[in-house]
């Protein structure tokens, strides 16, 4: 049941469609109100932005995912909310709560949430709930955006039994950067207490309203397909792992400024 926890836990590296399409990296230019589960510092600072989708494996198709989050600008503080839905049907549920905030001050930014995280192993009538809290954060320096996320630095207990077995934490050091103009560049490190993992991923737009996403980590490539208006978009993603085999993440947004 353990390496089952410890499966789904990895399964949200990369929650969106944008997200996971660029290898769990991000485009601070381009990210909605899905931040919030990455940094919080990038929260946009848009009226109301909102991301819809789902997760899901070929080869495990009872393991899927929900995501949601809404975000919106209060004076000059960023506020949002994000929800993840995961799970076994009949096995195992996991819901993920995260609230956040986020501060913008010329070319820096900083952010913190608060994650509320609720385990239920349904076959065993067993339920575990834990609190902890991420932070961010954001500074554009000449032509390089950099950002760095501490995620779940309190590492609350992970198991149903054991007590003494601790979430990993996961510390994100990322810099994005348009070389020509229409790509973005991001390059990242992903460092957990088990494993550091090396990422790129790149961000094209051709028209104002059509892009691609190309994301490369652990040996592992992941592609995306974006379309866009003013306020709505879709985005959608692909990928394998060793574990699950090929994945589609499905993403819907909606801005307005």
């Amino acid at each position: 049941m353990n390496t089952l926890i410890v499966l789904l836990i990895s399964y949200l590296s990369g929650v969106s469609a944008q997200n996971y399409g660029l290898a769990g990296l991000y485009n601070p230019s381009s990210l909605k109100s899905d931040a919030v589960f990455i940094n919080p510092a990038l929260l946009p600072d848009s009226r109301m932005s909102g991301v819809l989708g789902l997760r899901q494996s070929y080869f495990m198709s009872e393991l899927t995912d929900f995501h949601f989050s809404f975000s919106t600008k209060i004076s000059r503080v960023g506020l949002g909310l994000g929800v993840v839905k995961s799970g076994i049907k009949d096995v195992v549920s996991d819901y993920t709560f995260l609230l956040g905030a986020g501060v913008k001050r010329g070319f820096a930014g900083t952010g913190l949430n608060v994650r509320f995280k609720y385990l239920k192993n349904i076959e065993d009538n067993l339920s575990r709930s834990s609190v902890s809290m991420d932070c961010g954060f954001f500074a554009k320096v000449y032509m390089f955006d950099i950002m760095l996320s501490y995620l779940n630095f309190l590492q609350p207990s992970q198991g149903f039994e054991d007590t003494g077995e601790k979430s990993e934490s996961e510390l994100i050091l990322a810099t994005s950067f348009k070389i020509p103009e229409p790509v973005t560049w991001m390059i990242g490190v992903n460092r957990t207490p088990s494993k550091t993992s090396y990422r790129i991923g790149s961000e094209l737009w051709f028209t104002e309203g059509f892009g691609l996403r190309l994301g490369i980590m652990d040996r592992e490539v992941r592609l995306g397909l974006a379309l866009k208006t003013e306020t709505y978009g879709i985005d959608v993603s692909f990928g394998s792992s060793r574990e699950l085999g090929t994945s589609y993440v499905i993403s819907t947004n909606y801005s307005i400024r």
